[in-house]
């Protein structure tokens, strides 16, 4: 096999491979975990103020919620600044926030992971211009990249997390270093809580709970 021949071949494993019917079912069960999951957020909306009650477990699953849906607004960080002023340890607070939302980012990751080619090979408009971006500092800087983005407010995290699906990076390192993140600001909004909550109660004559 001469040397051009090596260089297609090279070049077409690196290229993308097209969705197959796993791919599929990949973006599938992404879409019904949101959906099922923005049902029961729509379901409790009414008792998010009791999860209080189940202190850091609370703090898990509704920052699992919040991590795994974008259809409907689940109060993730509110109600983690929340639980910083009530409970007595709000550094566990942040870590039970963190590995929650981290667990509920794969939904993302999902979508991602089977739509791959799909975002890759989209035409151009802004839309490729977003993905292309992300992919560009996925693949550069794919740990450094997931940490800063779940470790600050960052509205675009969907977008780089389906980037870390399309990529295939191996799913416990996107947990492991989403989950890092995640807790880092957990934990910052958690204290945030502690050292705020009476002021802002204070303002409505209200004592923390």
């Amino acid at each position: 096999m001469d040397m051009a021949a090596k260089d297609r071949d090279s070049q077409q494993e690196g290229q993308p491979k097209q969705p197959r019917r796993f791919g599929w079912y990949l973006i599938v069960l992404s879409a019904l975990m949101m959906i099922g999951i923005a049902a029961l957020a729509v379901i409790f909306r009414d008792d998010w103020s009791n999860f209080k009650e189940y202190g850091y477990v609370g703090a898990f699953v509704v920052s699992f919620m919040a991590g795994a849906t974008v259809i409907v607004y689940v109060p993730g960080v509110p109600l983690v600044f929340a639980l910083g002023g009530i409970l007595p340890y709000p550094f566990l607070v942040g870590i039970a926030a963190g590995l929650g939302e981290a667990a509920g980012e794969f939904t993302g990751y999902l979508a991602g992971r089977g739509s791959g080619s799909f975002l890759q090979n989209q035409k151009p408009g802004i839309g490729q211009r977003l993905y292309g971006w992300a992919e560009g500092w996925m693949k550069h800087h794919p740990y450094l990249t997931l940490f800063i983005a779940s470790a600050v407010f960052n509205p675009f995290f969907d977008l780089i997390g389906a980037t870390a699906g399309a990529i295939q990076m191996v799913p416990w390192k996107f947990y492991v270093i989403v989950a890092a993140g995640k807790m880092v600001k957990g934990t910052y909004v958690a204290y945030l809580g502690m050292w705020g909550l009476g002021y802002i109660l204070g303002w409505f004559n209200y004592e923390p709970l």
